[in-house]
C-alpha cells in the first residue's frame, strides 16, 4: 500500500491534531496540559479573528508535522508591528518515519503559495514578506539550514530570516535595552505565552530553578499576550530577576543558576 501524505489547513475540527504533533509524548503531563489549554484557546481566538494560522501534515492518516504562523500586527506583545507581514512561529516534524519525505517543504511551500495568492490569515491583503526566527528543534534538519534551502535570507536582526512575497524587508525599529525598574527588585518575573504549548511548562521549570537558588524570592508569572504592556516595558525580556535581565537559557542548568545567584545578590 503506498504511503499517503496530505496537508490540511487548521480549522476548529482539527485543533487537537495540531496539538498532537508536538505533545503526543506528554498527554499525561498535567503541567504540559495547562500549556495545551492556553494554546488551544489561542488557536480558537486566531481562527475567529484571523482565519487559519497553521497547516497540518498527515502521513498515513496520522498527524505528523505542522507549520504555525500569524499576522505580525496581531501580536500585541510588540511595541512595533508591521502590517501585511506573516510570522512563521515554527515548523516541526518530530516523527522519524515521516522525515526525509519532503513534508516540511510541502508545508512551507504551501504557505508561500497561499501568501502569493492572498489566501492566508491576512485576508485578501498582500503579504509583504514571511518572517521567521529560525532555531534548532533537534530533529532531522536544523531550521536555519531548512529555511535557507527554501530561499529565505538573513536579516540584520539576530537570527531572523525572511522571504519577500509582494514587498521588501522592513527592519523593525529598535526597542532598546531593559532598564532596571524599581518595581522589579526583590522578585523574579517570568514571561510566557500561549502560542507554543511548551511556553507554560518551561516557565514552571524556570520558577522551580529560581526557587532552588532563592527559596524566598517572590515569583510573578505573566502571560504576555494577556498583559502585553508588562512585556513591552521590559523590552520583551523573558526573565527578570531582581531587576536584572537573565541571559542564560534555563536548560544550561548550572550556568543559569549561577546567573540567578548573582542577580539575587546584587545591590542597588
Amino acid at each position: 500500500m503506498p504511503e499517503k501524505i496530505r496537508i490540511e489547513n487548521l480549522q476548529g475540527s482539527n485543533i487537537d491534531d495540531l496539538i498532537y504533533v508536538c505533545s503526543a509524548k506528554r498527554l499525561d503531563d498535567t503541567i504540559h496540559q495547562q500549556g495545551v489549554k492556553l494554546k488551544r484557546q489561542w488557536l480558537r481566538e486566531m481562527l475567529k479573528n484571523c482565519g487559519s494560522v497553521a497547516k497540518i501534515a498527515y502521513f498515513n492518516d496520522r498527524p505528523v508535522a505542522q507549520i504555525l504562523f500569524f499576522p505580525e500586527e496581531v501580536d500585541a506583545t510588540k511595541a512595533f508591528r508591521r502590517e501585511n507581514v506573516l510570522v512563521i512561529q515554527c515548523i516541526y516534524n518530530p516523527n522519524p518515519e515521516a522525515q526525509k519525505l519532503g513534508i516540511g517543504t510541502r508545508l512551507l511551500q504551501g504557505l508561500i503559495q497561499d501568501a502569493k495568492n492572498r489566501k492566508t490569515c491576512l485576508g485578501n491583503k498582500r503579504c509583504k514578506f514571511l518572517l521567521t526566527k529560525a532555531f534548532n528543534t533537534g530533529e532531522f534538519l536544523p531550521l536555519p539550514e531548512f529555511f535557507t534551502k527554501n530561499s529565505f535570507t538573513s536579516t540584520s536582526e539576530g537570527n531572523l530570516l525572511y522571504l519577500p512575497i509582494d514587498g521588501q524587508y522592513e527592519p523593525m525599529p529598535s526597542v532598546g535595552n531593559y532598564e532596571p525598574l524599581a518595581e522589579d527588585r526583590d522578585k523574579a518575573i517570568i514571561f510566557y505565552g500561549p502560542v507554543c504549548q511548551f511556553g507554560y511548562p518551561f516557565a514552571k521549570k524556570i520558577e522551580e530553578l529560581v526557587l532552588e537558588v532563592e527559596p524566598n524570592i517572590k515569583i510573578e508569572m505573566i502571560n504576555d499576550w494577556e498583559k502585553p504592556e508588562e512585556s513591552i516595558k521590559r523590552k520583551n525580556w523573558w526573565l527578570i530577576v531582581n531587576a536584572k535581565p537573565i541571559q542564560t537559557f534555563f536548560m544550561e542548568t548550572e550556568k543559569f543558576k549561577a546567573e540567578i545567584r548573582q542577580a539575587v545578590s546584587q545591590n542597588y
